[in-house]
């Protein structure tokens, strides 16, 4: 059937405009009876045909009265084929050709010049009425249309909560409120021992939070991965996947860390597919005892107050849209028979809604690397905090504290004293430093150096000590608080908390309400001296006066750090002796730190008696000998605790039998067990083998984790014959080795120069770590995460061939790249202040990306440029800011439409390939046409429905993505 050119012109024009606004209810709008009939009119454009048609046959009648009807037919068919030839859709992107008669007329006879030949001189003079009367009745219709779909939109946009459907008004609005609750109750965090009032104090993320460095563990798969052990931002990081399991050790900073990814989600800093995600944030500490969550009860867990202003199924919405981020905090504080059920309720929720993310934490030992790995999670290690980044810490510590002291110089004189003195104590004592690589220890040094006159503990236990000591007694008596309603000594405090920790971990609990806390706080009082003192009372006086306790949600009471509940604990099992029941629970992975911290709190003859029976084991570890040696493990970590030990049994000395035990146990085998045997100290350095001659990669790599933890004299030289491994799994423990190098430029001259890492992407951030990057002999391909400038260490290398810089906003200037003469190609994303590209005509790179940048294209003139890939603002308009001297053979415009035009690729006649997003429309194809060379057009998320095949010339290969 032939299509009325009119019609074909309105359908090609106004129908998916149209189409759209009827889809989202704008009929709805049309409440006069006039605008129904306009819509009516619309969604019938052969009416409107049928009219125009009408009113020409009048005007041949009265201007043309000798054409027969014949005659006539021939002309109308003439015009009709006129009009079929007009490109409809390529008319469309300039609506001043079709509303204005004359431009309209003249755009028909550009396409069809000579008309048609066959008609005689009278049929000639009809045909070009008949033209401009049938241009003049068009342009007439989309002035019509075009008045109606203003109409409508204005209609839109003032009567918007009339017109829309109230559910979605309510959901939108409930969600502004959800981001903002979210945004202020997420916007500060704790630095221990800066706030000194009833609880301690928040401290803005934006001004005080020292971001973490996380990396990835390689996935089991024949693509290889980035070397990410040097450590990468883990917002950078998660950018890529959607499923996220993050381990990290005590006091690593993960709760710390989902609430700040909570808070950049609720500002919308953080963008899924669909916009702007919704975080919810879920601590499975509360969920002990109860059935985990369903999807529609995480705004009652992450904004309780808002909870019944929910509109229905508001949550699942959400899901389904790929919008949520929910963050699941603490698989290692639910207990372990309890795990399995966590496992499937996340594999369920996963498969429900696989656009949705997630990020998932827990201590190591708590559940196997790829515990998820079922449901496509990656597996990040949270890494402790670098040489730079103890001292950023410390340094943001001391703001935090300045800034709580505004106004007040002579203690921001006594801050900035206590700060250089501490970053240069940390400096001279390595002990010390390894202490602080955890955030929340680095938080309890920087307090106690300030309040114990500059001195401080030389190890964990002591450091736990005078912690406590600093809260149940200093600060009191340096704010001159009255403690005469007050009679419990320090000791009696001690024991009230030791036994109520100790029920914690008993009844394996992180918080219990607060009744219940009560009955256990007077249980815990019984052989204290007679007080006039109610449980009840004595537990609020914990809550507001020593900063140990806190009710993390209303009625619920746990300890300020689980740290804190485990060392107490572990003294209570000292105190009561009950160290068979220790050893029987060892296996436990809730239990390990109150082992250790159990060994330390211990007179020598227990300590003997201890580790004497972790090396005898348990039952559990007489029915499994993987349990028998981690129990092995867990004796040299609590030996580490022990400065003596009492005389062992018929068997012989009692430290000799750990290390014996030990000795048997490496190489390790797993990276929970190269860690455990890190924490024994220096013996166990010395028992690892010199090199990895006849040791597996992944024994190698963990021998190499267990060296560059344990540190110290002789670590470098015992780590550097591994560089010769050329393995991926080894490769990261050199660079993770790296972080935890006291001198990361000898280490890079020293290790990382032999290294070679082939063609492998080697991730790297911090200007501390990139000025070394020159050592790096074998280095070809990096990228760069953060703020670096200016490049001249990256140009220094001298085979790079592959660059990548992101979120760069400082860099201004390419010019040092023009010293790399092996740099084929330089990624940049998201560098916001590069405005002058013009340095890459001076250079080696054959191959450029620009993604989200406000670069000047028009400064690529003369660069030797093969390939470009880009995605920029102004392809929107085409692609004329592109210089056509470029010699390129492969261009990719990552714009998305609308905001894509490919006009202008025709004046690359070199170009053999072209890639770009949804189907190019006839005026793209056609300029692609124009290309002799072009060979392959890949088109990714091609528009359901739309064909591929037969857009171009046979010669060209069409391939649609996604």
């Amino acid at each position: 059937m032939v299509v009325d050119p009119v019609s074909g012109a309105l359908s090609a024009v106004f129908g998916t405009a149209f189409d759209g606004l009827v889809q989202r209810g704008v009929g709805g709008l049309a409440h006069r009876v006039d605008d129904r009939r306009k819509v009516r009119a619309l969604a019938d454009p052969d009416r409107l045909v049928r009219r125009v048609a009408a009113e020409l046959a009048d005007l041949r009648r009265a201007e043309y009265p000798g054409l027969s009807e014949q005659d006539w037919r021939r002309v109308v068919d003439a015009v009709r084929a006129s009009l079929h030839r007009v490109r409809w859709h390529e008319l469309a992107r300039d609506p001043v050709d079709l509303v204005n008669a004359e431009r309209l007329a003249a755009h028909v006879r550009a396409v069809d010049p000579d008309g048609p030949l066959d008609l005689s001189s009278a049929q000639r003079a009809a045909y070009d009425h008949l033209l401009a009367g049938s241009c003049a009745g068009l342009a007439d219709l989309a002035r019509s249309v075009d008045r109606v779909v203003r109409d409508l939109q204005v209609g839109i946009s003032d009567g918007v909560v009339e017109l829309r459907d109230r559910e979605a008004v309510a959901a939108e609005e409930f969600e502004r409120r959800y981001a903002e609750y979210t945004a202020r109750t997420t916007s500060g965090f704790e630095l221990f021992g800066v706030a000194r009032g009833r609880a301690p104090g928040t401290h803005s993320f934006d001004h005080f939070y020292v971001s973490l460095a996380v990396s990835r563990r390689s996935p089991d798969s024949a693509v290889e991965p980035p070397l990410t052990g040097a450590g990468v931002s883990a917002a950078t990081a998660f950018d890529d996947t959607r499923r996220v399991l993050l381990r990290g050790t005590a006091g690593a900073g993960k709760t710390t860390f989902l609430r700040w990814l909570a808070l950049t989600a609720a500002r919308g800093l953080l963008a899924g597919d669909q916009g702007a995600v919704v975080p919810f944030y879920l601590p499975l500490r509360q969920f002990a005892d109860g059935p985990l969550p369903t999807p529609e009860r995480l705004v009652a867990v992450s904004a309780d107050v808002l909870a019944e202003e929910k509109p229905d199924r508001w949550v699942v919405s959400r899901f389904r849209e790929g919008r949520v981020l929910l963050l699941v905090d603490g698989i290692d504080e639910l207990g372990s028979e309890r795990r399995g059920e966590a496992k499937s309720w996340l594999e369920r929720l996963v498969t429900a809604y696989p656009g949705a993310r997630y990020v998932v934490t827990t201590r190591p030992s708590a559940v196997a690397e790829d515990w998820l790995g079922d449901v496509d999670f990656a597996t990040f290690d949270l890494l402790p905090l670098s040489e730079r980044g103890v001292r950023d810490f410390v340094t943001r510590w001391h703001d935090a504290a300045r800034f709580a002291n505004e106004g007040d110089e002579h203690s921001i004189a006594w801050q900035d004293t206590c700060e250089r003195t501490l970053l240069g104590t940390l400096a001279a004592r390595p002990d010390l430093s390894r202490l602080a690589s955890s955030p929340l220890l680095c938080g309890l040094l920087c307090a106690l150096h300030q309040d114990g006159g500059m001195h401080l503990p030389r190890d964990r236990k002591s450091l736990y000590e005078a912690a406590l000591d600093l809260l149940l007694v200093r600060w009191d008596e340096q704010r001159g608080v009255s403690l005469d309603e007050w009679r419990f000594s320090k000791e009696e405090q001690l024991v009230v908390l030791q036994r109520f920790a100790y029920s914690l971990v008993r009844n394996r609990k992180q918080l219990v309400p607060k009744p219940v806390a009560v009955t256990w706080i007077g249980g815990a009082m019984r052989g204290l001296r007679p007080h006039d003192a109610e449980p009840a009372w004595v537990l609020q006086r914990f809550l507001e006066r020593t900063g140990l306790l806190r009710e993390s949600v209303p009625g619920d009471v746990r300890f300020v750090h689980r740290t804190f509940r485990d060392y107490l604990a572990a003294k209570e099992v000292v105190d009561s002796g009950d160290l068979d029941v220790l050893v029987e629970h060892a296996h436990r992975d809730d239990w390990h730190d109150v082992v250790v911290m159990a060994v330390a709190h211990a007179r020598p003859a227990e300590r003997a008696q201890v580790l004497t029976g972790l090396l005898d084991g348990n039952d559990a570890a007489r029915r499994d000998p993987h349990v028998a040696e981690h129990l092995h493990l867990l004796a040299a970590a609590g030996l580490e605790q022990a400065d003596v030990v009492g005389p062992g049994d018929k068997r012989g000395d009692v430290r000799d039998a750990v290390r014996r035990a030990v000795a048997r146990l490496i190489p390790p085998g797993t990276m929970i067990a190269a860690e455990s045997l890190a924490t024994a100290g220096a013996f166990v350095r010395d028992l690892l083998p010199d090199s990895p001659d006849g040791l597996t990669d992944v024994q190698s790599a963990c021998v190499v984790r267990a060296i560059a933890m344990i540190g110290g004299e002789g670590a470098l030289e015992k780590i550097r014959p591994f560089a010769a491994v050329d393995e991926s799994v080894v490769l990261e423990e050199l660079l993770r080795a790296w972080r935890l190098s006291t001198d990361p430029e000898h280490y890079a001259k020293t290790v990382l120069a032999e290294v070679d890492f082939g063609r492998r992407r080697v991730d790297v951030r911090g200007w501390h770590r990139i000025r070394h990057l020159h050592h790096l002999r074998h280095l070809e391909v990096l990228r760069c995460l953060g703020s670096v400038t200016p490049l001249d260490p990256i140009a220094a290398m001298p085979v790079l061939r592959r660059l990548e810089l992101m979120q760069n906003d400082v860099l201004r200037d390419l010019g040092p790249l023009t010293a790399a003469r092996s740099l084929e190609v330089l990624h940049l994303t998201q560098c916001p202040q590069v405005r002058d590209l013009s340095p890459l005509a001076r250079s080696t790179v054959r191959e450029l990306s620009l993604h989200f940048t406000q670069a000047d294209l028009r400064s690529l003139a003369g660069a030797p440029l093969r390939a470009l890939r880009v995605r920029h603002p102004v392809l929107e308009r085409g692609l004329d800011a592109i210089p056509a001297d470029l010699p390129l053979e492969v261009l990719a415009v990552d714009n998305r439409p609308p905001d894509r035009l490919l006009l202008g690729v025709e004046r690359w006649p070199s170009l053999t390939e072209v890639e770009c997003y949804g189907v190019p429309h006839p005026a793209e194809l056609a300029a692609l046409a124009e290309l002799p060379g072009l060979r392959r057009l890949v088109v990714n998320q091609p528009e359901a429905g739309v064909g591929l095949a037969g857009l171009l010339p046979d010669r060209v290969e069409v391939h649609g993505v996604g």
